[in-house]
C-alpha cells in the first residue's frame, strides 16, 4: 500500500522536470543565433549580387565631400570582377570617372586599405545617401549608406591609407576656382577643423566630441573595415 503513493510522487516529479526543461531545450534548436550572420557596424551590407558590398559608409570631414569605403567580396570562385566606377545618383557623384578596383575570384578587397573612392554631392554628417557601384560583370549595386565623420573606428589615425578629398575636382585636372589657403598649402585637415566648429562655439557635426557623431549610438566593430568579410 505504501508503494503506489511513492511511485506516483516520482512520476509527478519527473513530469515537472520535463516541463521546466522544455524551454531550455527549445532554445537549443537548429536555428542557433551564433549561426546567423551578424555584422555589428555602422556600415551597410548588400549581398544581392555575386559581389558582396560590406560595411559601406561615406567618411566625410566636411559637407558635400567624402570617401566611399567598403569591403568587396567576390563570391565567384572562378572569375575576378572589377569595380569599374561609381554611377552618379541624385545624392552623389564620383570625383574620378573610374575606380578600377579588381576583386580576385573568391577573394576580397577592402577600400579602407586601398584609399577609398572620392565622392561629392549634397550631404553632411549623419545623412543617408545613395551610392551606386558598377562592376565589370554587369552587376550594379545601389546602397543607401550613412555619412560618418572621421572618428572612432573611422578615425584617419587608424585608417592611415585614407585621405579625405578637399576638392570635387577629379585628380589629374585643374580646378577652375582658386583653392583655399588650406588646400594651397596641402593641408587636408583645414576644412575638417573649420566644419567642426559651430558658430556658437559648440562642437560641430564633424567633431568627434559631437553628441551624434556616431549615427547608431555605438562604435562600429573593426570587422567592417577589414578585408575578407
Amino acid at each position: 500500500m505504501l508503494m503506489r503513493p511513492l511511485r506516483s510522487r516520482r512520476l509527478t516529479l519527473l513530469a515537472a522536470g520535463a516541463l521546466l526543461a522544455s524551454p531550455l531545450l527549445g532554445g537549443c534548436g537548429f536555428n542557433y543565433q551564433t549561426n546567423r550572420v551578424n555584422t555589428i557596424s555602422a556600415g551597410i551590407n548588400d549581398r544581392d549580387g555575386s559581389v558582396d558590398v560590406l560595411g559601406a559608409v561615406v567618411i566625410a570631414g566636411q559637407d558635400d565631400l567624402g570617401l566611399f569605403v567598403a569591403t568587396l567580396s567576390n563570391d565567384d570562385l572562378d572569375n575576378p570582377v572589377t569595380l569599374d566606377s561609381l554611377v552618379p545618383t541624385s545624392d552623389t557623384q564620383p570625383i574620378d570617372a573610374t575606380a578600377d578596383v579588381e576583386v580576385p575570384a573568391g577573394g576580397a578587397v577592402s577600400l579602407f586599405q586601398t584609399g577609398g573612392i572620392g565622392i561629392s554631392g549634397t550631404f553632411g554628417a549623419g545623412d543617408f545617401v545613395d551610392v551606386s557601384l558598377k562592376f565589370s560583370n554587369g552587376q550594379v549595386s545601389t546602397l543607401t549608406v550613412n555619412v560618418v565623420p572621421p572618428c572612432r573606428a573611422y578615425s584617419l589615425d587608424k585608417l592611415t591609407e585614407l585621405t579625405l578629398p578637399t576638392s570635387a575636382t577629379p585628380s589629374g585636372t585643374t580646378a577652375t576656382e582658386s583653392p583655399s589657403a588650406s588646400e594651397a598649402a596641402g593641408d587636408t585637415t583645414g576644412a575638417s577643423e573649420e566644419a567642426a566648429s559651430a558658430a556658437d562655439g559648440e562642437p560641430g557635426p564633424y567633431s568627434c566630441d559631437y553628441a551624434t557623431a556616431e549615427p547608431h549610438g555605438e562604435e562600429p566593430a573593426s570587422e567592417a573595415p577589414a578585408a575578407g568579410e
